[in-house]
């Protein structure tokens, strides 16, 4: 219902019999103060500390938040620098790996050329002096046994004339013998020298 309804169904000679008497009002307006007063003395403070504390807390807790989200933006970074730190470290130290064995290898073929250089030289001057060896001691022998034949040969002529012509023809015989006995080339190449001599 509308207050003009109200008014509408009063009566003639009590236009605001609907509306309460003065007294009442100034009774409800002194408590609604005193209520006012009271509340704005004692609660109104709390309620402002409580909702200024929980907005410090709010505020507090975002700083705080967005502190660790910097804290954590910045580790992520630091992190990540590392991280790139540990793959160049990582390709450093892979490429000074690979780099000493190469090295290493060099140098162990370098060794290995040397040493069978070395082996080979060795063989090369034990052949030498093996040869050497064989070559004097064939010319000795070849010159024992030519000095043995011309004794011979001088004694043989000497004892008679008619033994020289038997003993030109035995002198022949171990010549060709010697000569056709030897297998190795330089053996008789020495050999026909040391009959020359």
């Amino acid at each position: 219902m509308s207050a003009i309804e109200v008014l509408a169904e009063q009566p003639a000679g009590e236009p605001y019999a609907a509306f309460p008497h003065v007294a009442e009002i100034i009774v409800g307006l002194i408590a609604f103060s005193l209520l006012v007063y009271v509340i704005g003395k004692f609660a109104w403070p709390n309620v402002v500390t409580s909702h200024e504390d929980t907005k410090k807390q709010i505020e507090g807790g975002i700083a705080k938040a967005e502190a660790m989200e910097a804290d954590a933006k910045a580790e992520l970074a630091r992190s990540r620098e590392r991280l790139a730190g540990v793959d160049d470290e990582t390709a450093r130290i892979r490429d000074d790996a690979r780099a000493d064995a190469e090295r290493i290898g060099q140098d162990m073929d370098a060794r290995a050329q040397d040493e069978a250089e070395r082996v080979r030289a060795q063989g090369q001057q034990s052949l030498e002096a093996s040869r050497s060896r064989a070559i004097a001691e064939l010319r000795a022998q070849t010159g024992r046994e030519s000095v043995e034949l011309s004794r011979r040969i001088v004694t043989s002529a000497l004892s008679d004339d008619a033994s020289k012509g038997q003993s030109v023809d035995r002198f022949l015989d171990e010549l060709e013998a010697m000569g056709g006995s030897s297998d190795d080339p330089d053996r008789s190449v020495i050999s026909g020298n040391g009959a020359q001599t």
